[in-house]
């Protein structure tokens, strides 16, 4: 690959997107702004006997999403949050992060069991400024990659 070719299909957030599934559909959530899926991988540390070096041995991993959305409608996230706060429940969510190269090529992975976790605005407002929300959700499944990015 050359770099005019690597240059061209540098992706930016506008190649993005973020969907929610919403009655057994994917939906676009157009009002957010920003978006992060991450690992979070911990290790044990362990010195065997007789070693000066210590090693690290896969414990775990977790995942998380986190968005933040401009405030232009309660449907996708909040209202199924709070009825099911009111029911004495928890909201399980199904999200879709997808990036599109300049070139088509689309990569797209599935978070299913998505529960919140953390701080969740409900309501963040500062005169002269967009009403938005900050959301944080654990992602309770193993993220499923649809589509990969692959080689250009």
């Amino acid at each position: 690959m050359d770099q005019k070719t690597l240059v061209k299909n540098l992706m930016t957030g506008k190649d993005g997107r973020l969907l929610i599934e919403y009655e057994g559909n994917m939906e676009v959530l157009l009002q957010v702004d920003s978006y992060k899926l991450n690992a979070n991988y911990s290790n044990i540390d362990y010195q065997p006997v007789g070693s000066y070096q210590e090693f690290k041995v896969p414990s775990k991993v977790t995942y998380a999403l986190t968005f933040t959305e401009a405030v232009v409608s309660d449907d996708y996230v909040m209202t199924p949050l709070m009825e099911a706060a009111i029911a004495g429940k928890n909201a399980s969510f199904v999200f879709q992060t997808m990036a599109k190269r300049p070139d088509g090529t689309e990569q797209r992975v599935t978070c299913r069991e998505c529960v919140p976790d953390g701080e969740f605005d409900l309501m963040s407002l500062t005169p002269g400024e967009i009403i938005k929300r900050s959301h944080s959700f654990g992602v309770n499944d193993l993220p499923e990659w649809i589509s990969a990015l692959g080689d250009l």
